[in-house]
């Protein structure tokens, strides 16, 4: 499997506010109190994609010979 990497989508200023993992697409946000602090926002959204179950977006295709 390849590595997860987490991947920010949008800022507000230079504090992250949603990121997203490049395998399953699943989206993390920043609640409005960590989005005030720079740590805060990189950890919240640090453990919650580090907390995530990744099912990579090629598991929702089907298999050759399943139609």
């Amino acid at each position: 499997m390849p590595k997860r990497n987490l991947k920010v989508l949008k800022w507000l200023g230079t504090v992250p506010a949603v990121a997203a993992c490049p395998l399953c697409n699943r989206e993390f946000r920043v609640t409005l109190a960590d989005a005030k602090h720079l740590s805060a926002a990189q950890d919240s959204l640090q453990r919650q994609f580090s907390a995530h179950d990744c099912e990579p977006k090629s598991s929702n295709l089907p298999q050759s010979g399943e139609n």
